[in-house]
C-alpha cells in the first residue's frame, strides 16, 4: 500500500495541470490575501477575516469538482484498461490499492491547500484551522467519488468525458439547491456537500465524511467482485 500510494502522489506532479492546478491555488491564496492585508481597515475587521480564505474556499466549491476529476478521473481504471491490475493484485491486496491510490491523491491535495494556507497565515498572522478541516473534508468526498467514477466507467476516455460532465454538474446543481425550492433538486440538496457545510451545523462535516466512507467502500466493493 505505501508503494502505492508513493507512486500515486509522486505522478501526481508530473502532469502540467497538476502544477497549473497548484500555481492557481497559490496565485488566488497570495493576492488574495495581499489585498486584504493592504485594505483591511477599509474592508472592516469581520469581512476582513473572513476575506483571508474565501477566495479559496470559493474556489473550490465552484471548481474543486472540474480540478479534481481532470486530473485523476482515469485512477483505477487506467490499470484495468491496461491489465497492469493483474501484476498489482500479485503484491498486494485489492484493498490496498485502493487505498493507496485514495492517501497518493488525497495527499496532493493536501499539500495544495497546505502550501495556500500557508501563504494565507503569513498575512492574516494567525492559521483557520476550522476553515482547513472543512476542506480536508470536502477533498476527501471529491478524492472518493473520483475513485468510485473511475471504477464504475471502464474506459478512460469515457470517465474524463463523464468526469467533465460531474465536475460542472455537482456544483451548478449542488449550489443551485441550496437556493431553490423545486422538489426535484432536494436530491442534490442533500446528496452534495454543500449544504451540510453551509447549512448542516456544527455537525455537518461528519455526515459528508460518512458520505466520502461510504463511497469509498463501494470502489473497493466493486474492485474485490470485478473478474481481473
Amino acid at each position: 500500500m505505501l508503494a502505492i500510494w508513493k507512486k500515486e502522489f509522486v505522478q501526481s506532479f508530473k502532469s502540467v495541470f497538476s502544477i497549473v492546478t497548484i500555481a492557481i491555488f497559490t496565485a488566488v491564496s497570495y493576492y488574495l490575501s495581499d489585498f486584504i492585508a493592504k485594505n483591511g481597515a477599509m474592508l472592516g475587521k469581520e469581512v476582513a477575516e473572513e476575506g483571508y480564505v474565501s477566495g479559496l474556499v470559493l474556489l473550490i466549491y465552484l471548481f474543486g469538482f472540474l480540478f479534481m476529476f481532470s486530473l485523476f478521473h482515469d485512477t483505477m481504471n487506467r490499470e484495468l484498461e491496461s491489465r497492469t491490475i493483474r501484476f498489482l493484485v500479485t503484491k498486494t491486496s485489492r484493498l490496498s490499492i485502493v487505498l493507496g491510490k485514495f492517501l497518493g491523491i488525497f495527499t496532493y491535495w493536501f499539500v495544495c491547500l497546505l502550501v495556500s494556507f500557508g501563504i494565507i497565515t503569513v498575512f492574516a498572522e494567525k492559521f483557520y484551522f476550522k476553515s482547513f478541516g472543512q476542506l480536508l473534508v470536502m477533498i476527501l468526498y471529491m478524492v472518493s467519488m473520483c475513485l468510485l467514477l473511475s471504477s464504475l466507467i471502464p474506459r478512460r476516455s469515457m470517465s474524463m468525458f463523464s468526469g467533465l460532465l460531474v465536475g460542472l454538474a455537482i456544483p451548478l446543481f449542488g449550489l443551485w439547491s441550496q437556493f431553490s425550492d423545486k422538489l426535484w433538486l432536494k436530491i442534490f440538496k442533500y446528496a452534495t456537500p454543500y449544504y451540510y457545510f453551509i447549512d448542516g451545523g456544527s455537525w455537518g462535516w461528519a455526515v459528508v465524511l460518512l458520505m466520502a466512507a461510504v463511497m469509498l467502500g463501494g470502489t473497493i466493493l466493486l474492485l474485490q467482485r470485478r473478474d481481473l
